[in-house]
């Protein structure tokens, strides 16, 4: 059965947007470039709430009369009323949303701390325990502390926690458009997956591996293909929720000593539908219903323009510090890049997060005087990057993706696009997180510098030696011949059912269409790489004048041809998803966006880089390292050290054993560090993705607000819990 990681979403949990689905199994967040504070896209909008009254007019009184208690923040991303569940699941989660998510949703198990690792949160959690049982599997036992309450007053107990992993894993939740794995790593996950509401041969309306043991306590036990596992305390991490978000009116969680099940008529049909399924929909998206657990509730949201209005929830009584806020109102605005300094200025927003690039950076960085406006800055736990598709097409080879690299002037790209507020990076990391800290003076990489002779050299290394009639290329050559041609193998040419004996370049504003062509029997492609960037972009101008257009990639033999759109028909065509407008054909081999590491577990890429078509939507690169052919990672065998791996392999440790070796093979903190170094060693080697820039950010924000301090891990958003309003 097709899986998805649990990982994914116990990420969401410690960053309180939800404990969000079964997303990319650890993935760092793929996200829009196209502006300073995007991280990404869209979902529909909804009406306005009124969880609770906004504060009255004399609340400024209770300072020193010169503020009032409120701050103003936005983003240049779409509030669209996705606050609940942010993303339902999805690796496309609007930044804004989740800002949203993260001030209204509280008590999880887990949070992230500032350096970015996961902790236990005390203020939830009264005790935990981990038992590793004699089969191989291992179970987590947690007790909520009594007294915690959602805003509304009503008790949090531990059925709350355990709501979302029940509700969706059912097919209910799939029906309601959710992936429905959100418990793909306990025991009897398959049998409760499979069941309707019908006993049948292999279903359970028990969960075997999700127990009730007490109104205050619950049990998750893993089975032994997720165990052991280095970041194995996640798999404990839930928040909680009200029952009826996710269920709908009229059902409960019960345990008769078998496993949590769902009561009432959650599985009941009206023909081959299930009726909660609808209920469950528009309860994403319904603010009005139920309360919320974390700092504050959303008391207004209006969907035409775009705004929220938030208000204190007086009953939280802390994240895992104990930290409450002191804010008493926070209005969210959308915010327009261009204007947003003006904004600021102008008192329509207290903060500009996430400012970047020279310009904007500069100009933002004019109005700190330490009296009306100050900055706090740190370099992005991510980078922008040129991601590639890597099963089919030019890109589908190493020495093109390299090539590519070496044609572009990363440095100068660097400077000319953050104003020098920037630094490139030469693999997945962030120089803030502690396994990179551990390896950075011993890890060997690539440099991949402007080169173009080095990428003539790779391409001619790699077969890219002919022109279109099966002859030898020569430089300078016009209209089809003007590229390199390869000569596929039959393996090569049946890539993607036979995707690229089929391949011609799109965009062809000159005339001129470079296609495989047929010689012979034999299938030779051309170096035309068909290029997906989001538009409006300054990252896809920059890309398009400094590579695209460069007269170094034509005289290598090489064409990029620019097809652009919206964020969300970007992500459509990464991860092949008809709902976002794949047409079902791949086209594109290179697209532009950007990747962050929100917490330590980011560092988690297992499964992403699988020869098992089960888990290809979990590698949004879809490559698979020839190295794991020959020596492939069995999660039920031997869990060899680094040292003994190498030696085994012949030194030829493949992407899919590095990553999984990373997290079930380590035990340690050094363990893990080591494997680490030999996954970033050999990503840097096949280049899936071009590292381009790692911008620092710039948090501009109004002097009334003190405390306010950000980091990497810690967005403007979260830092507001710490900060209070001169005066309050």
């Amino acid at each position: 059965m097709k899986r998805r990681k649990l990982l994914a979403l116990l990420l969401a949990s410690a960053m309180a947007m939800s404990m969000a689905a079964c997303g990319n199994g650890g993935t760092p967040t793929e996200s829009s470039d196209s502006s300073s504070q995007a991280e990404s896209d869209e979902a529909p909008s909804s009406d306005e709430g009124s969880e609770s009254a906004p504060p009255d007019e004399g609340s400024a009184a209770a300072g020193d009369g010169t503020y009032e208690n409120k701050v103003i923040m936005g983003n240049t991303t779409d509030l669209t009323g996705d606050f609940r569940y942010p993303g339902w699941g999805t690796s496309s989660v609007g930044a804004s949303d989740q800002d949203i998510g993260r001030l209204t949703i509280g008590y999880g198990t887990q949070e992230v701390a500032e350096d970015g690792n996961l902790v236990w949160n005390d203020t939830a959690v009264k005790s935990h325990t981990e038992t590793e049982n004699e089969d191989g599997t291992a179970t987590f036992t947690v007790e909520i502390n009594e007294g915690l309450t959602f805003s509304d007053g009503t008790p949090i107990t531990a059925k709350n926690y355990l709501v979302r992993a029940l509700a969706f894993s059912s097919p209910v939740a799939m029906e309601a458009g959710h992936p429905g794995m959100a418990g793909n790593a306990f025991i009897g996950f398959d049998e409760f997956h499979a069941y309707t509401g019908e006993e049948a041969e292999g279903t359970s309306k028990e969960f075997a591996g999700v127990r009730l043991l007490s109104d205050y306590s619950y049990s998750v036990t893993v089975s032994s293909d997720y165990y052991p596992y280095y970041f194995a305390y996640t798999y404990a991490g839930l928040d909680p929720y009200p029952m009826g978000l996710f269920l709908g009116e009229g059902v409960d969680i019960a345990d008769d000593g078998n496993g949590a099940y769902l009561t009432g008529n959650f599985y009941e049909k009206d023909g081959d539908s299930f009726v909660k399924a609808k209920e469950i929909e528009e309860n994403r998206y319904d603010l009005t219903k139920y309360p919320f657990s974390g700092p504050y509730v959303v008391s207004d949201w209006d969907a035409s323009t775009k705004q929220a209005t938030l208000t204190l929830n007086p009953e939280f009584k802390g994240n895992y510090e104990g930290q409450t806020p002191s804010i008493e109102t926070i209005v969210y605005v959308k915010l327009i890049q261009e204007t947003q300094l003006e904004e600021l200025t102008s008192g329509g927003t207290d903060i500009l997060g996430g400012v970047t690039g020279g310009k904007d950076t500069t100009a933002a960085l004019a109005v700190v005087d330490g009296e009306n406006f100050s900055e706090v800055h740190y370099q992005r736990a991510g980078y922008g990057k040129i991601q590639f598709d890597c099963d089919f097409g030019p890109t589908m080879f190493q020495e093109v993706r390299q090539a590519i690299a070496y044609l572009l002037n990363r440095t100068e790209f660097c400077q000319t696009l953050t104003g020098g507020y920037g630094v490139v990076v030469d693999g997945p990391y962030s120089p803030d997180l502690g396994p990179w800290k551990a390896v950075q003076d011993d890890v060997e990489l690539i440099d991949y510098s402007f080169s173009p002779e080095t990428a003539k050299a790779l391409l001619e290394q790699g077969g890219w030696i002919y022109n279109s009639k099966g002859e030898d290329f020569v430089e300078g050559a016009d209209g089809v011949d003007a590229v390199r041609y390869k000569k596929l193998t039959a393996e090569e040419a049946n890539a993607l059912d036979g995707a690229n004996k089929t391949y011609a370049s799109v965009s062809n504003t000159d005339g001129v269409t470079y296609e495989t062509v047929e010689i012979g029997g034999e299938y030779y492609m051309p170096l035309a790489i068909n290029w997906f960037g989001s538009t409006p972009n300054e990252v896809t101008d920059l890309i398009s004048t400094t590579l695209a257009n460069s007269s170094d990639l034509a005289a290598a033999g090489m064409v990029i041809r620019s097809t652009t759109g919206d964020f969300n028909k970007l992500l459509g065509e990464i991860y092949r998803e008809p709902s976002y407008g794949y047409n079902g054909v791949p086209t594109y081999g290179m697209y532009n966006l950007a990747t962050g590491f929100s917490a330590l577990t980011n560092l988690d890429t297992s499964y992403q880089w699988s020869h098992d078509p089960a888990w290809f939507t979990n590698s949004s690169n879809k490559l698979y390292d020839p190295y794991d052919l020959d020596f492939p990672y069995d999660l039920k065998g031997e869990k060899l050290s680094y040292e003994a791996a190498v030696e085994a392999s012949g030194d030829k440790l493949g992407m899919d054993y590095l990553s999984m070796a990373m997290v079930y093979n380590a035990a340690t903190e050094d363990e893990f560090n080591q494997w680490y170094m030999g996954y970033v060693e050999r990503w840097n080697e096949l280049m899936p993705d071009i590292p381009l820039y790692s911008n620092y950010y710039y948090d501009v924000f109004n002097s009334k607000i003190e405390n306010f301090h950000t980091s990497p891990f810690r967005g403007p958003a979260a830092a507001l819990l710490y900060a209070n309003v001169k005066g309050f």
